[in-house]
């Protein structure tokens, strides 16, 4: 079994006219985590490892969720560059390559890879907000063979 959990990151601020990769996240999208914390936390799927695109935008979601939820505290945490996708190819390249001795793997990303996932893998389109948790289970022994699984969503909407 393959669990993967993929947080899309938290409102961007845009006050600033900064190049995409520096957008820090705005008041809202540190509100957003603060919820969105407690919902990781009542799921309590720990995850073995947590991967992050390099945006600073993914980076502060990962340190507020750090703060705020004790799932995922003392959990190793690495940035890739094929997570910064927008189309969500490098996205699920980068899924088929996680090593096959991880069973559940949280990934801070971006939309459009976000809703891209959940067609893939759920074969729906749902638009993934930001700070939005999208979860998929795989009854597979390696990431390579993942094609579709059971999905759930949680929304910052509902929680607010």
């Amino acid at each position: 079994m393959k669990n993967l959990i993929v947080i899309r990151h938290a409102k961007s601020d845009w006050n600033n006219n900064l190049p995409d990769l520096d957008r820090p996240i705005s008041d809202r999208g540190k509100n957003d985590v603060k919820v969105m914390s407690k919902v990781i936390d009542e799921i309590n799927l720990k995850p073995e490892i947590i991967y992050s695109s390099p945006a600073k935008r993914t980076i502060e979601t990962y340190e507020n969720f750090l703060i705020h939820s004790s799932i995922i505290k003392n959990i190793k945490f690495f940035k890739s560059d094929l997570l910064y996708d927008f189309s969500g190819f490098n996205v699920l390249k980068f899924i088929n390559n996680i090593e096959d001795s991880l069973s559940k793997v949280l990934i801070f990303s971006h939309n459009n890879s976000c809703s891209f996932l959940t067609s893939e893998f759920a074969n729906k389109y749902i638009h993934v907000p930001t700070c939005g948790i999208i979860i998929f289970d795989f009854d597979v022994s390696s990431w390579k063979e993942i094609t579709t699984g059971n999905y759930n969503h949680y929304f910052p909407k509902s929680f607010r």
